[in-house]
């Protein structure tokens, strides 16, 4: 033991770095391998403990403010106002793209999204079939969202309708560093042409956004 101190000083005072499991430290002190601390204290109300200690992808240890470590939120995209597109049709009808948004993160982050889409029906219906009105959510090409309105005309169930509905909706997903494509789209059926049902367009309460949250450090 006491040929190991004297060791320990002599590098210490010669080199001004010493090395654990390692002849070539790089820093003061350089451990080559991993490090175990048995005692520990929560300083979680401490004021006075505000640095986080932090390593690269070489193991140097440096620290951060705590405060820096906030949740951030960033909008990636706000629109007010949407293409209007022909979304009717008889019996199956594909969803018709009405905005397709690409974004970037540079790093993981829950993504939250949100819309509220118009829908206008530019003439009443008179066949008695149901009407449903669908605006999907799709992330990356995957459906993840349907929001619908339906209503059935005939005289027994009420006056026809047409004007203005909205299909809203949200989400929120984890999504890795790189870029995502997020998009609405719009079905309506059963109509007998598709200009019948119209979804997208300028209306006040027409938007379609999306917010990134992640740790701003």
């Amino acid at each position: 033991m006491r040929n190991f101190i004297f060791i320990f000083f002599v590098s210490v005072f010669c080199n001004a770095q010493v090395g654990i499991n390692t002849t070539t430290p790089s820093r003061t002190v350089d451990v080559n391998g991993a490090l175990r601390v048995r005692t520990q204290t929560d300083q979680s109300s401490n004021s006075s403990y505000d640095n986080v200690l932090i390593s690269d992808a070489n193991g140097n240890v440096d620290y951060i403010k705590k405060n820096v470590l906030n949740q951030q939120m960033v909008q990636l995209f706000n629109l007010s106002t949407l293409p209007s597109v022909n979304a009717g049709g008889s019996g199956a009808v594909t969803p018709v793209s009405i905005s397709n948004q690409s974004i970037t993160l540079a790093k993981p982050a829950f993504v939250m999204i949100t819309y509220s889409v118009p829908v206008t029906l530019s003439a009443a219906a008179s066949d008695g079939r149901m009407k449903i009105l669908r605006t999907h959510l799709n992330v990356n090409g995957t459906n993840v969202v349907r929001s619908s309105n339906t209503y059935t005309n005939s005289t027994s169930t009420g006056t026809n309708l047409t004007g203005i509905f909205y299909n809203t909706g949200s989400y929120i997903t984890l999504l890795g560093a790189g870029t995502h494509s997020i998009e609405i789209l719009g079905t309506c059926f059963d109509f007998a042409a598709a200009s019948n049902c119209v979804q997208g367009g300028t209306f006040a309460g027409t938007s379609f956004q999306a917010f990134a949250m992640y740790n701003d450090y």
